[in-house]
């Protein structure tokens, strides 16, 4: 992705506050990087909820360090309007849903 695209999604939300272990207010955009997130899921089963695992979806980060000390941030893409979310399977409309 392109670092002037990101530099701008930053300075858009305002992302302007000092390093929180040094104070440097100098960062860089080092690259993008994925979190798997795992989130428990629910099915309905007979009038009540029933836990059925967690589901794994992906999170697009940016990285972020600071130039002083090495502090290392993320972003989510999604955030900053850079990426659109993804929503889990179990979070679409129709599956996993039993009405």
């Amino acid at each position: 992705m392109d670092r002037s695209k990101i530099v701008t999604a930053l300075n858009k939300k305002d992302v302007s506050q000092p390093c929180p272990r040094c104070s440097s207010k100098n960062f860089s955009v080092i690259g993008e990087s994925e979190i798997v997130v795992l989130r428990p899921t629910q099915v309905q089963a007979i009038g009540a909820l029933k836990p059925i695992g967690p589901v794994k979806t992906i999170m697009p980060t940016i990285i972020v360090t600071c130039d002083n000390c090495g502090y290392v941030a993320q972003h989510a893409q999604a955030s900053l309007d850079l990426f659109p979310p993804i929503p889990a399977i179990g979070a679409i409309k129709g599956i996993g849903d039993i009405e």
